[in-house]
């Protein structure tokens, strides 16, 4: 079985404290439906991207967007008091879209689906 590194463990912490940290810490309703959905760590530990989703539409997007950029520092100094690591990652918040594009996805292979069938049925002519 395969041991996680250090950077996966940490990167799974952050992600972890992240979340608890929105939701527990941090007081501003213009986040709004924020999940933290992966945490990436540089090879030197110095840096961390973590990726967030939001639920809404693109100006509820942009608030939570904007209200993350205003609460990093806050956010920041509290990873590090809860790492309990020499020195905390400096993070940035990056929009996860990769729901987004599955969800997408799926309507355009639905689509083919639905487009594939009706022709089938217009090929067989009704003959069965």
């Amino acid at each position: 079985m395969r041991e996680f590194s250090r950077k996966d463990r940490l990167s799974d912490q952050i992600k972890r404290e992240t979340a608890d940290i929105l939701q527990n810490v941090i007081k501003d309703p213009n986040i709004g439906f924020v999940t933290i959905t992966d945490a990436e760590l540089t090879n030197d530990l110095r840096y961390a991207k973590v990726f967030y989703s939001v639920l809404g539409d693109d100006s509820e997007k942009k608030k939570s967007s904007k209200a993350l950029s205003r609460s990093v520092g806050v956010i920041q100094s509290e990873l590090a008091r809860r790492l309990n690591i020499r020195k905390a990652p400096l993070i940035s918040f990056h929009l996860d879209t990769s729901a987004e594009y599955g969800a997408k996805m799926e309507k355009l292979f639905k689509k083919i689906e639905e487009e594939r069938n009706e022709r089938d049925d217009e090929g067989s002519g009704g003959r069965e």
